[in-house]
């Protein structure tokens, strides 16, 4: 190193150098748990939210259209599925005849399709596989339970009530899912 203006020499030890990559590798191991459990947190509460948001377009729509309204899990065929799982997207489509799949590919109005990252999981509770909204708002019958989970988590759930309001709930993520 060459000194042109008198006074001490600048620069790291190797000692120092050593010690501050020490410092920063342990706080990065420490770190990138929770970084990951963050970032699955955010991806389910995504889910819920996206969740919530059609089931409010699907009641506004039977509401504004003065026919029923239909959400159920897709196949990704512009058809629903049979099973609770709705991890793979859903469907909101007209149901004037109150069919389990839309009549026709103008009667669906919107079409989500893997929507969720793949670490995100929505399975719908026993017993009811769909919502559907009558032209006054109502969703008879009993209420939908959407659950949702991130890394094998039980992270939240959507409900809808019989008077077709989606609310969503939180949860600590120490449970394990339940599907």
């Amino acid at each position: 190193m060459r000194k042109d203006a008198p006074g001490p020499e600048t620069g790291f030890t190797l000692l120092e150098l050593s010690l501050c990559l020490a410092v920063a590798s342990v706080l990065a191991v420490l770190a990138v748990p929770e970084l990951q459990r963050m970032t699955q947190r955010y991806r389910a509460g995504a889910a819920m939210h996206l969740l919530a948001t059609d089931l409010a377009l699907a009641r506004n729509a039977a509401v504004s259209r003065g026919v029923p309204v239909t959400l159920c899990p897709s196949r990704g065929d512009g058809r629903c599925r049979d099973t609770p799982d709705w991890s793979a997207g859903w469907l909101v489509y007209r149901d004037p005849q109150r069919a389990a799949q839309p009549a026709s590919a103008g009667d669906i109005l919107q079409d989500v399709r893997q929507p969720l990252h793949a670490s995100v999981r929505v399975a719908a509770s026993a017993g009811r596989l769909r919502v559907r909204y009558q032209p006054q708002g109502f969703s008879p019958g009993s209420n939908l339970t959407l659950r949702v989970c991130a890394a094998m988590r039980l992270q939240g759930e959507v409900v809808v009530n019989n008077a077709g309001r989606p609310r969503s709930r939180r949860v600590d993520g120490r449970v394990d899912c339940p599907f």
